[in-house]
């Protein structure tokens, strides 16, 4: 079974709105989503056990506590459940994504970092592990990121990453899969042509 959009999840930002207005209807989300077949202690995987004030659940049997966002991205996250769903809606229903500074500016986030960091966090958690590699003929090319440099030209930068991409090229349908690394070793020494 597929999630269906308006039915598993919000089909449009005015709809998470009204889905998640506050934490306990996140919560309620993603219990939904980890055991839809009900819960289980993860410990001795009883099925016993109730529901505490704090949210969490305890295991009538061994006495095991487990939250909901336990060994997820949402794992001691400060910022509340509902910006991290609002920001994992405009991550993903817009073309190009989203830049930190624009989900710092669309939330009202107090600082860039908050921002980049939830960012990295789901970009992070997309990857698939023990992904296939690219195959076939791929394109790689690099670039520059971080904006403009005052009296830098071309390729000499101090404070740029380099990021480079390769993409599956298929004749005659146009690009496959794709894949990116930042070379952060770029950002602490600096580049020369």
């Amino acid at each position: 079974m597929f999630p269906l959009a308006s039915r598993h999840y919000p089909g449009s930002y005015d709809e998470l709105l009204a889905w998640f207005p506050d934490d306990d209807a996140c919560r309620d989300y993603l219990d939904w989503l980890r055991w839809r077949d009900g819960w289980r202690c993860p410990l001795c995987v009883s099925r016993d056990g109730w529901l505490l004030a704090s949210r969490r659940r305890e295991c009538a049997r061994c006495g095991r506590q487990t939250s909901v966002t336990a060994g997820t991205i949402f794992h001691h996250a400060r910022s509340p459940l509902w910006v991290w769903f609002a920001a994992a809606w405009l991550m993903t229903s817009q073309k190009h994504g989203i830049s930190a500074l624009g989900l710092q500016r669309a939330l009202g986030l107090g600082s860039y970092q908050t921002a980049w960091a939830m960012l990295h966090r789901y970009r992070k958690a997309m990857v698939r592990p023990g992904r296939e590699r690219l195959r076939g003929h791929v394109e790689v090319d690099e670039a520059y990121g971080g904006g403009d440099e005052q009296g830098v030209r071309g390729r000499q930068t101090e404070t740029k990453a380099i990021v480079a991409i390769a993409v599956e090229i298929e004749h005659p349908k146009g690009f496959g899969r794709s894949d990116a690394c930042v070379c952060s070793t770029f950002l602490t020494s600096p580049r020369t042509a």
